[in-house]
């Protein structure tokens, strides 16, 4: 049998791809590590910037706070001709840009109003809310995907604290646990008109028809409608309120008006416009030209970064403002 060693040129070959090997693997690792190190520079970059954009927007929160405290400070009156409602508000900042916009949220339609019941004892049918809203939908709905009897019945459905249908058309919480991915109403104040977007058979068409004129107060069912703050747009929410009311006279109403605003609600109500008119006292118990809600939508930018967010405001007895909620991305 040979025993004798292998020719040194072979101990060699071997060792040599052995070293190769060694340098692959080292390379393969080093790319790796390369590209993790990279990922997580890219990734701790990004949450930098998405942090600055996020402080912009607390920026922009901080201001329209002070603006809203100025600009009501001792004022009985809330009109658009104040310096809070100025629309179209951009800032350029260190590498990026803030934008904001105010609104009142009294004068939109509060969702939470449905939750009222109406008193079956004394014959009523429908809550002057529920009424509202309804005719709220049938003017401007007629591209709604159910009739507007149906999405206010399953709305008060949503907000009242019992499981029992209030009329036909509801909705409560067997017909929700019936779906193919079940859930419960709230049975409860909503917290955002987005919740608007979970009544059975809403379609996101249906919300993006009834967003500009509906909104949330959290903490409260009750409907004021500041009569200083209406646009042409939102002006359909007093033929909602007052029956009797044209849409050219309630257009009428908003642009007549004087550019400080009604000085009160009986200014409002001697307008030429709603001569002849009956208006109930328990409409007039929603006119109002005082706004005690607010909402700031804020974008910002930095470098790549995005941001959006919506701080709802409340003016309190002292005209402080006090901030309620705060939601982050999505459309407010």
């Amino acid at each position: 049998m040979n025993t004798s060693p292998p020719p040194i040129r072979t101990q060699a070959g071997a060792a040599l791809i052995t070293v190769l090997m060694i340098v692959a693997i080292v390379v393969v690792l080093a790319v790796e590590m390369s590209g993790r190190l990279q990922l997580q520079l890219q990734r701790q970059q990004n949450i930098q910037q998405q942090q600055q954009a996020f402080w912009y927007a607390m920026g922009a929160e901080a201001f329209a706070r002070v603006l809203l405290q100025r600009s009501l400070a001792g004022q009985q009156v809330v009109h658009l001709g104040q310096d809070w409602a100025q629309q179209g508000a951009s800032f350029m900042v260190e590498d990026g840009q803030i934008a904001g916009e105010i609104n009142d949220l009294n004068s939109c339609f509060n969702l939470n109003a449905l939750q009222k019941q109406p008193d079956r004892s004394k014959g009523q049918q429908q809550t002057l809310a529920q009424q509202s809203f309804q005719r709220l939908l049938e003017q401007i709905g007629s591209e709604l995907s159910m009739p507007a009897e149906y999405l206010t019945a399953r709305l008060s459905d949503w907000l009242d604290e019992d499981g029992i249908l209030n009329s036909a058309g509801g909705a409560e919480q067997d017909d929700y646990a019936s779906l193919q991915f079940p859930y419960y109403t709230a049975n409860s104040l909503m917290v955002s008109e987005t919740e608007l977007r979970l009544m059975l058979d809403l379609t996101p068409a249906d919300y993006q028809l009834l967003q500009p004129y509906i909104c949330v107060l959290p903490e409260t069912d009750s409907w004021l409608l500041n009569v200083n703050t209406l646009t042409e747009q939102t002006a359909v929410l007093l033929q909602a309120l007052i029956p009797e009311l044209t849409e050219a006279q309630a257009q009428e109403l908003v642009l007549e008006r004087p550019e400080e605003g009604y000085a009160d609600v009986e200014s409002f109500l001697q307008s030429t416009a709603l001569s002849g008119i009956t208006v109930t006292d328990e409409a007039k118990a929603i006119l109002s030209v005082r706004s005690n809600y607010f909402r700031l939508q804020a974008t910002t930018a930095y470098l790549e970064a995005g941001f959006r967010q919506t701080t709802l405001f409340k003016r309190e007895e002292n005209d402080a403002i006090k901030v309620l909620a705060r939601r982050f991305g999505g459309q407010g």
